[in-house]
């Protein structure tokens, strides 16, 4: 463990990565913080599982409508100032809740709509500032430090979803109130805001007509999504990566409604869904740093999906013996600790696979993009992950108000036994071709 994390100290010791790294840390952070404050807020508000649905989908669906623009626009205009006022945006929309949340408390529907556009805001401003962040990093570091640093930005994904969901959002919550949740977090964008200010400048693509070229915009978006269709490495890593993305949104829509309407606890303990997860991903990481490098990458990512399947299976299973019991409020305390550490047995592989699956799609991804390419490949993956993976989550939250969260588990791990098995078929005729 200690081998593998040394060989990013090259890199952390170039003063410009180093501050896009904290900065990105919190923001992802801030992020990840305030989904998990704004699905509490929102299953508080109402109760339903749609309606944490279309939460999601208002944080899923800029990367829609701007991923046509967004990729165009990073190789175009100077990433740094992308990444500057991305951080200093969403900082103003994150404290903007506070007020929101005072001023319009008597008004329900009123409240759920602003909250809604709030988030949408931050999302667009998302869109662009993932792919410039990623565009960045090469800018900064030696091409033979591009895999570590890559890599090291991968663990920094995870170690901010575990620190955004798992422990600094449901301990702010439950200390400072989901106002003082949302300003906290407010306050992790605009350290970032300060740590960006410093980073080096880079210089946009000059256009002869600039940004109003819409032919030339155009072509540039064709030939992002005609590189994505023409390699196979490629889209298998983009289709994988937007299963993950799906299964995660899912994951993080039923959390508080499994913990209020499941297990009987606050909406706020969720924490029980979502910790045991970043625990797996914590073994993934272990796991990834000893054998990465020597792992079959299809082979592996089907192990992975059957253990998905399997995982989710189990859960719609425990779900389904604990509802069943319909145990009175007095008897549920008794029980709900034997329930709980199941869930968390269960749902540790569930992180594990999901977070292999991840990583090597998207090591598989970085490494198969050309420079000139990545602002655009990237912003169709982010693209594909929100647009794809929006119709199963509004699905799945219907389901899981008219059939119950139990049974829409189960149907969640039937489609990823399909998706485990065709991907293995796959596999078998690829070898095939190449024999």
């Amino acid at each position: 463990m200690s081998s593998t994390f040394s060989e990013f100290k090259p890199v952390l010791n170039i003063p410009a990565f180093r501050r896009l790294w904290v900065a990105q840390l919190l923001s992802l952070t801030a992020q990840n913080g305030i989904h998990f404050v704004q699905l509490v807020l929102i299953e508080r508000l109402t109760g339903h599982s749609l309606q944490i649905g279309l939460m999601i989908a208002a944080f899923s669906l800029p990367p829609v409508i701007f991923s046509f623009v967004a990729g165009a626009v990073v190789d175009r205009i100077p990433k740094k100032w992308i990444i500057i006022f991305a951080n200093f945006f969403r900082a103003i929309l994150a404290l903007s809740y506070i007020f929101t949340l005072r001023w319009f408390a008597d008004s329900s529907l009123f409240l759920l709509l602003l909250v809604y556009t709030i988030t949408f805001l931050g999302s667009s401003v998302g869109a662009f500032y993932n792919p410039a962040v990623l565009a960045k990093l090469p800018l900064l570091v030696e091409e033979d430090q591009l895999i570590v640093a890559n890599s090291l930005f991968n663990l920094t994904i995870a170690l901010a979803q575990l620190t955004g969901l798992l422990i600094i959002a449901p301990a702010a919550v439950k200390l400072l109130g989901i106002p003082g949740a949302f300003g906290l977090m407010g306050t992790f964008y605009l350290i970032a805001f300060f740590l960006v200010m410093r980073l080096p400048r880079d210089v946009g693509r000059k256009v002869d007509r600039g940004m109003a070229s819409a032919s030339r915009l155009w072509g540039e978006l064709r030939e992002g999504w005609g590189f994505v269709i023409r390699n196979r490495p490629v889209y298998l890593s983009v289709i994988q990566l937007t299963l993950v993305a799906s299964l995660m949104m899912i994951l993080a829509m039923i959390a508080p409604g499994f913990s209020a309407r499941v297990l009987g606890l606050a909406p706020e303990d969720a924490v029980v869904v979502f910790a045991p997860a970043g625990v797996g991903m914590v073994i993934a990481i272990v796991a990834l740093g000893r054998w990465g490098k020597t792992l079959p990458t299809q082979w592996t990512q089907s192990a992975m999906l059957i253990i998905t399947a399997i995982s989710f299976g189990l859960l719609a299973m425990i779900s389904y013996d604990y509802t069943a019991l319909h145990l009175p409020e007095v008897q549920v305390s008794k029980n709900v600790t034997g329930t709980t550490l199941l869930v968390a047995l269960t749902v540790i592989p569930l992180g594990f696979g999901l977070y292999i699956i991840n990583t090597v799609a998207q090591t598989t991804l970085q490494r198969m993009t050309p420079e000139a390419l990545r602002g655009r490949v990237f912003t169709v993956q982010f693209m594909m992950a929100s647009l794809v993976g929006l119709a199963p989550l509004l699905l799945a939250a219907t389901l899981a108000d008219i059939i119950g969260i139990p049974a829409m588990l189960f149907w969640i791990s039937v489609g990823c036994l399909l998706v485990g098995a065709f991907s293995i078929y796959d596999a078998f005729r690829h070898r095939m071709e190449q024999a």
